[in-house]
């Protein structure tokens, strides 16, 4: 997506354009554990940029800070956009319904698994994106553009076509309420809208290969009640076919695994089941939420 294309609310855009900036750092910050949040102004504000030294100067940003120091400064700013006002013990910030709403849902998705690494680096680059502004985040997300343009040019035409991508299927495997599948029959298509409130509502989740996803229902306790007859609370497993899942296979947050669905596929419901009544057996191969 161009990050000038509107097609959602304001907070929902600035959601997308702070995805998008972690997409391209995340290679340049995957295996680092010192100065995360350092790396993330200058690297977006350009390292010769004195405006990145000013503002690391000025909020105690040193590139020498672990990873846990980096979160707990980003948690405090957190906290100051949704702080209340009518505490006299916090600082009143004047912060408009979108923005605000935009935070609290961003804190829900990072509070989700803190013990990812991917997602402290996502709340970080998150925070880092805050501190800098929309307006440097656009600028630097054209001139990466730029860049992979020039190369591409550098590079010429292409003596011979690339060679066609080979999907990897995967298999997401859901427990949810029964209240949430009601609608919901296998076989049936769903759009990745579907599957996005289902991963919400999930007890427990699992995105593997289809092999392994084999093998882990065998330990399972399924029976054979109608979903329809049964009680809104009934835990039900939902497995689901992703012909081009490579990039969430393995996964461990729900976020991530959201953010990675592919766009533009059908996702088949292979099957629906009730789990036995308390019955845990298998669940323990699963992340809970």
């Amino acid at each position: 997506m161009n990050v000038h294309e509107v097609r959602c609310s304001p907070g929902e855009n600035l959601e997308i354009l702070y995805k998008q900036v972690f997409d391209e750092i995340y290679d340049e910050i995957k295996t680092q554990n010192i100065g995360v949040l350092s790396t993330v102004i200058y690297t977006i504000l350009g390292q010769k940029n004195s405006q990145a030294k000013q503002i690391c100067e000025d909020l105690k940003i040193y590139g020498n800070k672990e990873l846990k120091d980096d979160l707990s400064l980003s948690l405090d700013i957190i906290g100051l956009f949704v702080n209340n006002p009518n505490d006299k013990n916090q600082l009143p910030i004047d912060i408009n319904k979108f923005g605000k709403n935009f935070v609290k849902k961003t804190r829900k998705n990072v509070g989700t698994k803190l013990e990812s690494k991917e997602m402290q680096l996502y709340q970080i680059v998150l925070i880092g994106c805050l501190i800098v502004g929309v307006l440097a985040c656009i600028a630097y997300l054209n001139s990466q553009r730029q860049k992979k343009l020039k190369l591409e040019l550098e590079k010429g035409e292409p003596t011979q076509q690339p060679k066609p991508k080979i999907l990897q299927p995967a298999t997401l495997c859901l427990v949810v309420p029964a209240s949430m599948v009601k609608n919901i029959k296998k076989d049936d298509s769903i759009h990745v809208s579907q599957i996005e409130e289902l991963i919400d509502s999930t007890l427990y989740f699992l995105c593997t290969t289809p092999e392994n996803a084999d093998k882990i229902k065998q330990l399972l306790e399924l029976t054979n009640e109608e979903i329809s007859n049964v009680s809104e609370q009934t835990e039900v497993y939902v497995r689901i076919k992703i012909s081009d899942g490579e990039k969430i296979i393995g996964k461990e947050v729900p976020f991530i695994i959201k953010r990675n669905l592919p766009d533009n596929q059908d996702f088949v419901v292979t099957e629906l089941a009730c789990l036995k009544y308390l019955s845990n057996s298998g669940l323990e191969n699963f992340n809970r939420v």
